[in-house]
């Protein structure tokens, strides 16, 4: 018989041939592709050298095995994950606790919607929350009625500046700060 390339031993010779490349190219490709895969998957060195050995000496085999063992996610995706969480939980603390009750409330909340405790007290000027250390109001520039912390005299209105003084019963009302919500 005569074959296209001469022989058939020669045939042969060239499949074979064809045959060890396609089998040393994939073998070599598994090995690039667990040794890629494996360091986006983990920083450990030791797991990634016993994942390129295993993957060299089985072939095909280690490469399954590696696989069943391989962690499940990339580092990538861990991380994500973990800012994910993070916001989350970020989230929740900027909603804030109520000191009283324990449940969970805005931060622009004056009272607890549930028992009604003062959380935060109103501008004289804007009407929005202000926390109790704070001096003014960092919305309008208005000093908080009372006591001033630095000079110890009562301070009732600060626009833009200028302090105005309260007499009669303005004054009264501004030395007792009280919401319509407490009555």
């Amino acid at each position: 018989m005569n074959w296209p390339g001469g022989s058939w031993e020669n045939a042969a010779a060239l499949a074979a041939t064809i045959g060890v490349a396609y089998v040393l190219v994939l073998w070599i490709s598994v090995v690039a592709w667990t040794y890629r895969d494996i360091r986006d998957r983990t920083r450990d060195v030791a797991f990634q050298i016993v994942a390129i050995l295993l993957v060299l000496v089985f072939n095909v085999l280690g490469w399954f095995i590696y696989m069943i063992l391989r962690p499940s996610e990339t580092l990538a995706e861990a991380y994500a994950r973990s800012l994910e969480e993070e916001a989350l939980l970020q989230e929740l603390e900027d909603q804030g606790i109520c000191p009283s009750c324990k449940r969970y409330v805005t931060k622009d909340f004056v009272i607890c919607p549930y028992c009604r405790t003062q959380l935060k007290e109103p501008c004289a000027n804007c009407g929005r929350p202000l926390n109790f250390n704070w001096v003014a109001c960092p919305y309008c520039t208005t000093k908080k009625t009372g006591v001033a912390a630095s000079t110890g005299k009562e301070v009732t209105k600060v626009s833009q500046g200028k302090e105005e003084a309260v007499e009669g019963p303005e004054r009264q009302r501004a030395a007792s700060p009280r919401t319509s919500l407490e009555t």
